[in-house]
């Protein structure tokens, strides 16, 4: 199924979560440059509602990919790199599907969150009952 989504670069998918909106497939840069490979994931979201079949649906289906195009361009070390957008509007009866590349969310912990942060320690933190 991901396969027919192509962007600048190819890509290697390696497996699949479901999640709130649609599903997130991991996958990483096929090239050479080990050192250039960063781990990404493909957002794919499926819009089953009647509305987005609809000329005022597929237009705001439009419009949200119009304002991820424009994320694509905001480059800064507290935010997650957009590199790639692409919206499917199938001509017959099925459903438009929009597809989101990026790169891969940070597994954080709040243990971790709570080391880096000077003002709230761990041992500091209480569990309210």
């Amino acid at each position: 199924m991901v396969s027919r989504y192509y962007f600048k670069t190819t890509f290697s998918v390696t497996y699949d979560t479901a999640d709130c909106l649609g599903t997130v497939y991991q996958a990483e840069p096929i090239c050479d440059d080990v050192a250039a490979s960063l781990p990404l994931e493909l957002h794919l979201v499926t819009f089953d509602t009647h509305y987005y079949t609809t000329h005022q649906g597929r237009k705001k289906l439009k419009l949200v990919q119009e304002e991820v195009q424009r994320l694509i361009g905001i480059h800064h070390q507290n935010v997650i790199i957009l590199y790639a957008v692409k919206l499917t509007l199938p001509q017959s009866n099925g459903a438009p599907q929009l597809a989101v590349l990026m790169e891969q969310k940070p597994q954080l912990t709040l243990h971790d969150l709570l080391e880096d942060c000077e003002t709230l320690r761990e041992e500091r933190a209480s569990v309210r009952e």
